[in-house]
């Protein structure tokens, strides 16, 4: 259902020792600037990692989102040796 209803995700790589407080702040963050109902959160598959994926219902929220939290990885898996794509060039 939340596939449907939160059409935008970030997802957000797990570092080894865990988000520690960055995860309650993040939680705070989307209780107050997202409101409840606004958002999702769920465990994904990550590239080589552990992830989790914040679930939105607009670009301008994730956005937002994105910049409050600058410090903490996508989990886009662009960094990953075996991740190929015909407009990234290998390093």
């Amino acid at each position: 259902m939340d596939e449907l209803a939160f059409p935008v995700r970030v997802k957000l790589a797990i570092p080894p020792n865990g988000l520690g407080t960055v995860l309650r702040d993040i939680q705070i963050w989307l209780l107050v600037e997202a409101g409840p109902g606004q958002y999702a959160q769920h465990s994904i598959s990550g590239l080589g990692t552990h992830a989790t994926a914040i679930y939105f219902r607009d670009t301008a929220i994730a956005e937002r989102f994105v910049r409050a939290f600058p410090n903490v990885e996508l989990a886009d898996g662009t960094l990953s040796p075996v991740y190929s794509s015909p407009s990234h060039r290998s390093r």
